[in-house]
């Protein structure tokens, strides 16, 4: 393990990369890094900056770095996330600690948001467009459900509690005593956690459940292997639930699957037990299995605390009884009563057992083999293949690795190995920025392959809907050098994309990473829709895009940005609006964002109907369909084009900078805009005064025609991709298309 000196250098020195690769301050990137390392630990399951700092020294001192956008779905929860705006990030300074009284300042702050939110008071003067506003409307507006507010408070200085007569804790609940009230948690991840967590492979954070009196009895089962004890137990349903609201997913943080709703067969069943034969549940339910570190015991041989609790076989029981018990009133839920074994593992080998407890006791809701996938073919094939290629061969430059991290802490494990010279190597050939964690690959791949909706959903959700597919033996068959050279490839336009967002002068400042998914998956749509194929060797080869890629990606992102933070939305949060399918449904309707440059010679592209038939077949993340026809495994972005009207066929798209054919395609094209009505174009024009991303230099020509002027061959062409992106977005082709000849 390193020591702690090091670890604050290693920590220094990935902020540093980090802001100066994405062009932010040290303060955001530093809440990018350690935010990872909890989301890594499963702490919490994603986060979302919302950067908020506000009379520091004063009663009404606010602070919030940012959120875990996914705590309200999983339970009911609102996690704020507030990083330490003193941390010092100098390689010289001695370590630097912070005490109770500053520790207590920065809660006291994170909280003071919080009520300011319920109330509605924050909404009163904040800036529409933030992020900060669209975290404090939420919370207003789920005032009455919120069950909990969880608070992380994040810096790079130790925690000693040096001023205080008791050592304060570093992790707080407060459960409400009130009815429906609203519970509080607060957990202080100080650089000594931070260093713990980073080279583990478990969460560190330390839970004890303390039971009311008399506590429960429990039978203690005859084991041989030494290192787990296995007791039998019965809790009653209100006790239970009273577990999961105090401590909500803390509970089931070593579970492979979040609460599936009430909508599922299994939940619905337990629903119905609940609420119409109680008595019986204890026969009809399969109860719960959990794993602890130790427990303490009262006279009479009651457990009366159970540390380290963790229900790792029957989440979807737990909260369904707690679910059903809180909308239903009449729920009775003392009368239930289930079963519990009860594991007492050592902590030595806790990291190896609770996986495999977790695996094997797992089928009351079919569980996936995916769900526990570092270990599944595919992601030992991605691993293998990363540690076989090398970057391309390049004059003054070390040849590096993409460091695919197939188990979480795997990287720095294997950095924190090595010490002086091999560990500089160790780096220099396995760079930070270069590194792919198994649980963010799905991104890349899903926004390419058309689910930005999916990537939306975060870091853990779209790699769940991953796994699902990746069992498949075409997919697990594709994994090689070249699979993994694109996943690069892929991963690094969407870094491209997500960091020149924020440098647009139509960025509003809020929802980049939405942005960023939603740009990367349009572009694609557009190659798609031109018969085009990403160059990903021309990619790979320069490990960077050409500006004319970034051009039209900008342009994809400006559209996704109109989308998104439409006013007339149907979904009140921009993050939430683009977890849906409709969201995307409406950026495809848009023009392509490939008319960013004049032609599509500059970029990286290949013509699909140019290439061999054994190289037409499109590199797939999910297989569209069992056909055997290529053309049928190209992404399935036919959803909102298929409803479009018939257009002429627009003249093809290629590579080669000559078309010989390009003189009858601009004649064509001339005859059929000649053809159309004069009263037709007017109509036309009022439709384009009211549309945005509209060149007015389109008009030009439009004029023209108007006053019966010769349109040039270039008029021509652009009055024709004009016409192609009007009725792309909807407007009528029968209105741009000649009336037939009788």
């Amino acid at each position: 393990m390193e020591s702690l000196e090091e670890y604050r250098r290693d920590l220094i020195d990935q902020v540093q990369t980090y802001a100066s690769e994405e062009g932010v301050l040290d303060y955001e990137a530093f809440f990018n890094v350690t935010c990872d390392i909890l989301r890594d630990s499963e702490v919490i399951v994603e986060y979302a900056p919302a950067h908020y700092l506000y009379g520091e020294n004063t009663k009404k001192f606010m602070l919030v770095s940012g959120y875990d956008f996914s705590s309200y779905d999983q339970d009911e929860s609102i996690v704020i996330i507030g990083c330490d705006s003193t941390f010092s990030l100098s390689q010289d300074e001695e370590m630097p600690t912070i005490q109770t009284a500053e520790y207590k300042k920065k809660l006291r702050g994170m909280r003071n948001f919080v009520l300011s939110a319920l109330t509605g008071d924050f909404l009163k003067d904040a800036e529409e467009s933030s992020d900060i506003y669209s975290l404090a409307q939420f919370i207003h507006d789920h005032r009455d459900a919120i069950r909990r507010v969880r608070l992380y408070f994040i810096t790079d200085r130790q925690f000693t509690g040096r001023d205080a007569n008791v050592q304060f804790e570093q992790d707080l609940y407060a459960p409400s005593t009130k009815e429906r009230g609203i519970g509080l948690e607060a957990h202080m991840w100080d650089l000594q956690r931070l260093r713990d967590e980073s080279e583990s492979t478990g969460s560190t954070e330390h839970l004890i459940v303390n039971l009311d009196a008399p506590g429960i009895p429990a039978v203690h089962a005859p084991v041989v292997d030494t290192n787990m004890n296995t007791y039998l137990l019965f809790l009653t349903g209100d006790v239970l639930a009273k577990l999961y609201k105090d401590y909500g997913a803390k509970l089931m943080e070593a579970n492979v699957r979040s609460f599936l709703s009430m909508r599922g067969k299994v939940n619905k069943g337990i629903r119905n037990t609940i609420l119409t034969a109680p008595d019986r549940f204890v026969a009809y339910n399969n109860g719960l299995t959990a794993t602890a570190s130790s427990l303490t015991f009262n006279e009479q041989g009651n457990i009366v605390s159970i540390e380290d609790l963790q229900i790792v076989n029957g989440g979807q029981t737990t909260a369904s009884i707690y679910y059903t018990g809180s909308n239903n009133p009449q729920a009775d839920l003392s009368k239930i009563v289930v079963p519990v074994k009860l594991v007492v593992v050592d902590a030595a080998e806790s990291k190896n057992l609770v996986p495999e407890i977790s695996r094997f006791t797992n089928s009351q809701n079919k569980v996936a083999e995916a769900d526990f996938s570092s270990n599944s073919e595919y992601q030992v094939k991605m691993e293998r293949a990363s540690r076989t290629v090398l970057t391309p061969l390049k004059a003054g430059k070390q040849r590096t690795r993409w460091y695919y991290e197939r188990v979480r802490g795997q990287y720095d494990n294997e950095k924190s190995r090595l010490h002086g010279e091999q560990r500089k190597a160790f780096i220099a050939s396995n760079p930070t920025r270069q590194r792919i964690k198994m649980v963010d690959a799905p991104k890349y791949l899903m926004c390419w392959q058309g689910f930005p909706e999916i990537a939306s959903l975060g870091a853990q959700k779209c790699f769940a809907k991953f796994a699902e597919e990746t069992n498949d033996e075409k997919i697990i068959e594709g994994v090689n050098v070249e699979y993994f050279k694109e996943l690069v490839c892929k991963r690094i336009i969407f870094d491209s994309t997500h960091k020149n967002i924020k440098k647009m002068d139509w960025y509003l400042g809020a929802y980049q990473m939405n942005i960023a998914e939603y740009a990367v998956a349009k572009y694609s749509y557009d190659l798609y829709r031109a018969k085009l194929e990403c160059d990903f060797d021309e990619i790979w080869e320069a490990q960077a895009i050409s500006p004319e890629m970034l051009a039209c990606l900008m342009r994809a992102a400006k559209q996704a940005s109109d989308v998104i933070n439409d006013s007339n939305r149907p979904v009140a949060n921009c993050s939430e609006w683009a977890k849906h399918t409709e969201c995307w449904e409406e950026l495809q309707t848009y023009p392509s964002c490939l008319d960013a440059v004049s032609s599509t010679d500059a970029l990286p592209v290949k013509s699909v109907s140019g290439k061999p038939e054994s190289e037409n077949k499109t590199t797939s993340l999910l297989p569209i369909s069992n056909d055997d026809n290529p053309q049928e495994d190209v992404p399935s972005f036919a959803t909102k084009e298929a409803e479009q009207p018939l257009t002429p066929a627009a003249p093809p798209t290629s590579s080669s900078p000559v078309q010989e054919d390009s003189a009858m395609h601009v004649a064509i094209e001339r005859d059929v805009l000649d053809g159309i009505p004069a009263d037709n174009w007017k109509t036309f024009m009022r439709w384009c005064e009211h549309r945005q991303n509209i060149d007015p230099q389109d008009y030009a020509p439009l004029s023209k025609l108007e006053r019966h002027i010769a349109l040039t061959d270039e008029d021509v062409d652009r009055l024709w991709n004009l016409r192609l992106r009007a009725i792309d977005r909807g407007f009528p082709s029968s209105l741009l298309s000649p009336p037939p000849r009788r």
